[in-house]
């Protein structure tokens, strides 16, 4: 399994804001930029969040799961904003990717049922989002999607990492 590593800045706000009771929505607000920015996935916060936090991760989870679908809804409004030709002539990658045409294919036969399924997925959800702006897909219904299908992945993952934290512990 591909990890990615927790930048040192992050990991010392999460070590710092731990102790705090606004830490869940500390956890969550990175998760929003994390999905707006497509930096890095987000799991590889969630699960030394968790770590850290055991006790928290139904918050963990619920929270950061409507936070990523709220930067879903961003990303697609920076998205139609900017207009698909200048986000293809800045990403040419995308449109190359397989990811992409799995994703335009899943989108022109489900519509949003897709999205949630990508979003609960380990697929990447960027090339999804990028079709639906251009498609004008609802932002209302990016953001349902992507909260429904992050929120099930986030709790599963924070579940997991909770009950067997032994699995998890390299992330730390």
């Amino acid at each position: 399994m591909k990890t990615h590593p927790v930048p040192d800045w992050l990991r010392q706000l999460l070590m710092r804001s731990v102790a705090h009771r606004h830490y869940s929505l500390v956890v969550a607000a990175i998760a929003f930029v994390t999905t707006i920015t497509f930096s890095f996935p987000f799991v590889a916060v969630l699960i030394p969040a968790v770590l850290l936090a055991p006790r928290r991760w139904r918050t963990l989870g619920l929270l950061c799961g409507v936070a990523s679908g709220f930067g879903a809804a961003a990303l697609v409004e920076i998205f139609q904003y900017l207009g698909g030709d200048l986000v293809l002539a800045r990403y040419p990658e995308l449109q190359a990717m397989e990811v992409w045409q799995l994703a335009s294919e899943w989108l022109q036969s489900w519509g949003l049922l897709a999205i949630l399924i990508i979003a609960g997925s380990p697929m990447p959800q960027t090339p999804a989002l990028l079709f639906c702006a251009l498609a004008n897909v609802s932002s209302l219904g990016i953001l349902v999607a992507v909260a429904l299908g992050k929120t099930a992945k986030y709790l599963f993952m924070a579940w997991a990492t909770a009950h067997y934290p032994a699995r998890f512990i390299r992330y730390r």
